[in-house]
């Protein structure tokens, strides 16, 4: 699958086989006796390129001879792209020299590299967001209720033997001031993670999705227990889902999570656990608008799994989650 170029010590190409031939837009016909640097190299590169050959570097203890190393490459089109290059020398019986070049097209690689980091900045971000947000609400909410339930029982610390009766109203008022700051942080905590979700599973944890979601929901989910990872990551794909079904004018929706054979893109596992959102809204999302579907992307590709959108303008939005089991669940 690899590009192999053979060229003499002049860089006259003296083979080049299909897979160099699909790389770079040439047939071998048109190539062979041909200056390599002249079709495949940048005009900026070439002499660099030719340098090469006029010292030392692809001599017998060259710097770049057996080793992997990164170049430019250019199609017959002109189109530009990143190569990973090896380079062998071979000295022929005859004391003719040559060196053959086997070089791969690393496009697709840089462009995950690419999604990887910017992927790992937003997660940092979203972290770093979220991490301040709920400061703010624990300042704003159970701290000053506690804070609060605090100088009640310093009031009731010091009416404690002049004013008994005064005491138990203050204490039963520090209770009702505490009880109120647990509250605050339940529903703050049910916010980060579900209770239902942790203690009872996915299927009781997107049933109470369900009763409060602003428009009907059709769910049906299995009742089988999976791994925490697995069950947090489809939770989140359905409330971001539903959120944004609703929040966009649809009026219904449907929630599907099952089982189905293990997908091999996935990596090694005993089964796919997929979930289905689809909804009837006026479609168009976009992983790259907003931070929502970004932020899911994000989620589901950090556990090795895939999210597809299908969301045709006016056609309503499918999003499918897929992640695969491990052997041992």
């Amino acid at each position: 699958m690899d590009a192999v170029i053979m060229i003499d010590i002049r860089g006259r190409i003296l083979y080049w086989n299909p897979a160099a031939a699909d790389m770079f837009g040439r047939e071998s016909a048109d190539v062979v006796g041909e200056d390599m640097a002249a079709l495949i190299i940048p005009p900026e590169l070439q002499g660099a390129h030719r340098r090469a050959f006029s010292h030392s570097e692809l001599g017998t203890s060259g710097r770049i001879l057996g080793r992997r190393i990164e170049v430019e490459g250019q199609h017959a089109d002109g189109t530009r792209f990143p190569v990973e290059l090896t380079i062998t020398r071979t000295d022929a019986a005859d004391a003719h020299v040559f060196f053959t070049g086997y070089l791969r097209d690393i496009t697709e690689r840089r462009r995950l590299l690419e999604d990887l980091r910017e992927s790992r900045a937003r997660m940092l971000t979203v972290s770093d967001r979220t991490r301040r947000e709920l400061e703010r609400d624990l300042h704003d909410g159970a701290q000053q209720q506690l804070v609060g339930a605090a100088m009640i029982v310093s009031q009731a610390r010091q009416s404690l033997t002049s004013d008994p009766a005064a005491t138990g109203a203050l204490l039963l008022k520090a209770g009702e001031v505490l009880v109120d700051a647990i509250a605050e942080v339940r529903e703050l905590a049910q916010g980060v993670h579900p209770r239902t979700l942790t203690e009872h599973g996915l299927a009781p944890a997107l049933a109470e999705l369900r009763r409060r979601s602003p428009i009907p929901v059709e769910l049906d989910a299995a009742a089988d227990r999976w791994p925490g990872v697995v069950e947090t990551t489809l939770y989140f794909a359905a409330a971001e889902a539903l959120t944004n079904a609703a929040k966009h004018g649809a009026r219904h929706a449907r929630v599907r999570v099952h089982t189905a054979p293990a997908n091999a893109a996935l990596g090694a596992g005993v089964a796919n656990v997929v979930a289905e959102i689809v909804d009837d809204g006026p479609g168009g999302a976009d992983t790259s608008q907003g931070t929502g579907l970004r932020g899911l992307h994000d989620r589901v590709a950090a556990v090795g799994g895939s999210l597809d959108i299908d969301s045709p303008p006016g056609g309503g939005t499918t999003l499918t989650v897929r992640l695969n089991l491990p052997p041992s669940s």
